[in-house]
Parts: structure tokens; C-alpha cells; sequence
């Protein structure tokens, strides 16, 4: 582990961040987010004598750090992480939620991004290197599957500068990209066919942060959606060969439920990126499962590993 995850201690943090907007003036419940109904998450619409303002939206990061910070030094243990892995929710994500739709998310963009920049900056400030951050963007895949392909080359030079201007707030401080299919509540928001506009989107950033000076981020991988079975076609796969090299790749194909997909997933992974990949994990994370799923997850991985590392050694 490179970071120890504290993530939040409620794994329905959204719901609350959102229901939570409703206390601020200027910012009236419209109704139930489309696709979120069974979560009961309400999105709000922006009063036209209100001007929207980044503390509008402020998630409290600088905050909840401090004090994982301070049950972290109580913890007893061998091979605790230095590092505090923090969880910054992608401001693409957080206008998405908050407005219930694609078409009225840009009114909070701007927002969005100046209050995530802030947390951000706060939080390098007072820990630096002894976090890692953690950017999480279900949206940014979900973008490609509503968006006409014609339309994709546009579609990536906004989403590659967003994540720059994000990641490049605190370039000193170790980042991951997660990126996942998941929704509120583990259930998936899209079924992936293949990595094309992964590795499209993934190339883009890293010619963007190329510019900036700023290091790229290992990158959360998913080869599923939710807990289910990692994709076993190869052809899935195959966009890999064209992903920039250099990338550390954390390969998204672990499901408890499916050993065997799992084995094959990682090994179709590797021989398509033609490398090893930095690490194996769950598809989109382990945060909404059970203690149980998500110790039957670990031990998977762990298994795994320790088998693809035997085998490219021996």
C-alpha cells in the first residue's frame, strides 16, 4: 500500500454532501437527480438573484484530513503507510450530481473546480508529501458513452485540461486517477465494451501534464463495471498497445465472485500493454462493500499477485 486509505468514514458521503446544499441560501431543491431516485439524492437549480461561489459547494476535505490525521498516529500495527491517501471527488462529478444532468452541470463548473482547487492546494500545503491524493471520476468514461464519437476528439481536450488543471494544483504531492463505471451505490453507470476511449482520454493527460511540468498519475484502470466479472475478450483489451508508454497502470480486474476471470483479465491486461502493470485492485474500489466482499477482495488480489509474480520470475 502506498497510502493508507481513510477515505470517508460514511460511504454515503454524497448523499449527504448533497442533501447538505439545501442549507445553503441561493440554492433551491429542484427534485430527485435523473438515475439517482433510489438513493433519494436531490439536485438543486441555482436562484437567478444568487451568484454561485465555490464555499457554495465546499466539501470540507481540509477538515476530515486533520482529523484522520490524528486517529492515523494512534494506530498500532506493522507496515502502516506513511502517507494519508485522501479522496478528492472530480469537480466534473460533483456539477453532474449537484445539477442532476449533463446539460445544466456547466453552471457549476466553474465553482466546482475553484472550490476542489482550494481543498487541494490547503490540504499540499499543510501535509505535502505526506498525503496522496486520490482524484475519483466515475464521469469522465460516462462522457464517452453519451457522447457521438465524431465528437470525441473535442470531448478529450476538455476532459485531459480539466484533470491537468486539477492535478496541477499540487504537483509535488503523489496523485492516483481513479477511474471506475460505478455509481452511488456500486451500481454501474455504463458496461464497458472496450479501453478505446480510455487510452484515448489517458494519452491526452498525459500530453497535457507533459506541458505543465506535472508528473502523471498512476491510473485506476477498470476492466468491469461494479462487482462484476472482469472482461475475458481479448479484443476488449486491445487499446492497450497504443497507451502512452511510462504509465503506471493499477489494473482494475479483481472480483471476489470471479477467480477465474479475474487470472485471465490480469493476463490479457499485460500481454496488451506488452508490460507489467504497478498493481491489481477491484474494478471500482472497495468503499460500498462489505467488510467481508471487501476482505474476499484483498485476499484475491493478494493471490493473484503473488502468482503473476511467481510466474514472471520463474
Amino acid at each position: 500500500m502506498t497510502g493508507l486509505p481513510f477515505e470517508i468514514t460514511d460511504d454515503q458521503w454524497l448523499g449527504a454532501w448533497l442533501r447538505a446544499r439545501e442549507r445553503r441560501p441561493g440554492l433551491t431543491k429542484n427534485r430527485l437527480a435523473e438515475g439517482l431516485a433510489h438513493t433519494e439524492m436531490p439536485c438543486y437549480t441555482i436562484n437567478p438573484d444568487h451568484r454561485l461561489s465555490p464555499a457554495d459547494l465546499a466539501l470540507g476535505r481540509v477538515e476530515q484530513t486533520d482529523a484522520a490525521f490524528a486517529v492515523k498516529d494512534r494506530l498500532i500495527g506493522r507496515q502502516i503507510p506513511e502517507r494519508l491517501q485522501v479522496s478528492i471527488p472530480n469537480a466534473l462529478d460533483l456539477a453532474y450530481f449537484v445539477s442532476g444532468s449533463t446539460e445544466a452541470a456547466p453552471d457549476w463548473m466553474v465553482d466546482a473546480q475553484a472550490m476542489i482547487n482550494g481543498e487541494i492546494r490547503e490540504i499540499a500545503k499543510r501535509w505535502g508529501d505526506m498525503v496522496q491524493l486520490q482524484l475519483e471520476s466515475p464521469s469522465i468514461l460516462l462522457a464517452y458513452y453519451v457522447t457521438p464519437r465524431e465528437l470525441w476528439p473535442r470531448l478529450t481536450t476538455q476532459l485531459a485540461h480539466q484533470v491537468a488543471e486539477t492535478i496541477g494544483v499540487a504537483p509535488e504531492v503523489p496523485w492516483v486517477l481513479h477511474l471506475c463505471y460505478e455509481g452511488p451505490e456500486l451500481d454501474p453507470l455504463v458496461e464497458p465494451a472496450d479501453l478505446d476511449a480510455a487510452v484515448l482520454f489517458l494519452n491526452a493527460l498525459a500530453g497535457a501534464l507533459a506541458e505543465r511540468g506535472t508528473p502523471m498519475p498512476r491510473i485506476h484502470l477498470p476492466a468491469a463495471a461494479g462487482v462484476a466479472a472482469p472482461s475475458t475478450d481479448p479484443d476488449f483489451y486491445a487499446a492497450l498497445g497504443d497507451l502512452r508508454r511510462g504509465i503506471d497502470v493499477i489494473a482494475g480486474v479483481v472480483a471476489e465472485g470471479h477467480p477465474d476471470e479475474t487470472r485471465t483479465a490480469l493476463a490479457l491486461m499485460t500481454d496488451a500493454l506488452g508490460a507489467p502493470v504497478t498493481a491489481i485492485g477491484a474494478a471500482c474500489g472497495l468503499r460500498q462493500r462489505t467488510i467481508a466482499a471487501g476482505g474476499a477482495n484483498l485476499a484475491l488480489a493478494a493471490s493473484v499477485a503473488r502468482a503473476w509474480t511467481a510466474t514472471c520470475t520463474s
